[in-house]
C-alpha cells in the first residue's frame, strides 16, 4: 500500500488494516535511491506476507521502534530470509531482541494475559545491534534519524524521516494519531520518561505521522504531536489506546 513517494505499509495486523497477520504491527518499508529500510518486523508468524508485499524491494535495513513482540517478533525470520540485513534497535531492548528474552520484553506478561497464544514464542535475532539516539541512516535522498523516546518501554525509538520538502515520524507505540499514547502496567513503562519524549517529539516539524497502530495521518501531522503536548502542559496525560 503506498503512502507517500517514499514509504509504502507492507504489514499491518488486526489493529490496523489487516494486511498481514492479526498480530502485526504496522510495517513500513522506506525507499531511498540506494537503500531500503523496513520499520518493525511484525509478531512473526507470517514474514511471508511481508516479504511477498515488499517484492524486489528487499530492505538493507531493519529499524525496531521497540522490543515487544508485535513489534519485533519477526525480526530473526527476515534476518534470516533477507541477505546482509542489519537489524538495529534501540539499547537496551537490542540486547533483549538479541537474546530472546521474553520476561524482559513483558511477553511472558502479555502471553499469561492472552494478548498472544500461548503457543506463541519469541524467536532470538542475535544480530541485532544497537542504534544510538541521533543516528542517521542515508538511504539515498532520504535520511532516518532515531529519536530516542523511552517512556512506553526501555529502549523505545521514533524514527524521523526527513526528504526534500517532507518530514514524517515512524513513531511505534509512543504516539498516535490524536494525541493518544499506550499505557500499559509494565515494569519499563515509565510515565516521567514517556512525558519527556511526547515534550520532545512536539518539537518536531512533521508533515506525516506513521504509528505502530491503528490510523494513520499523511499531511499536518504536527497538530497530533501537539495536542500530546497540550495535554501534558495542563498537568494531565493523554488519553491511553490500551
Amino acid at each position: 500500500m503506498r503512502l507517500n513517494d517514499h514509504v509504502d505499509l507492507v504489514g499491518s495486523g488486526a489493529a490496523g488494516f489487516d494486511l498481514t497477520d492479526p498480530l502485526d504491527c504496522h510495517v513500513y518499508l522506506v525507499r531511498g535511491t540506494r537503500a531500503r529500510a523496513l520499520i518493525d518486523a511484525g509478531a512473526g508468524r507470517d514474514v511471508e506476507a511481508i516479504l511477498r508485499n515488499v517484492g524486489a524491494d528487499l530492505p538493507e535495513y531493519l529499524l525496531l521502534t521497540h522490543g515487544h513482540a508485535d513489534h519485533a517478533g519477526g525480526a530473526a525470520e527476515l534476518a534470516r530470509r533477507v541477505p546482509g540485513l542489519r537489524v538495529l534497535a534501540g539499547p537496551p531492548a537490542h540486547r533483549w531482541i538479541a537474546d530472546g528474552d521474553e520476561r524482559m520484553i513483558s511477553l511472558d506478561r502479555a502471553r499469561a494475559g492472552g494478548v498472544y497464544p500461548g503457543d506463541y514464542t519469541f524467536p532470538a535475532c542475535p544480530s541485532a545491534e544497537p542504534i544510538a539516539d541521533g543516528e542517521r541512516i542515508d538511504l539515498g535522498g532520504v535520511t532516518l534519524r532515531a529519536v530516542a523516546t523511552p517512556g512506553h518501554a526501555d529502549g523505545h525509538t521514533c524514527y524521523l524521516l526527513e526528504a526534500p520538502g517532507h518530514r514524517a515520524l515512524f513513531s511505534g507505540d509512543c504516539v498516535f494519531t490524536g494525541g493518544r499514547v499506550s499505557l500499559q502496567n509494565l515494569h519499563d513503562c515509565r510515565v516521567p520518561e514517556y512525558a519527556a519524549s511526547l515534550t520532545r517529539l512536539a518539537e518536531l516539524e512533521v508533515d506525516a505521522l506513521f504509528p505502530g497502530h491503528h490510523e494513520i495521518s499523511l499531511n499536518r501531522a504536527h497538530r497530533h504531536l501537539a495536542t500530546a503536548r497540550d495535554t501534558l502542559t495542563r498537568g494531565l496525560l493523554p488519553e491511553s489506546t490500551t
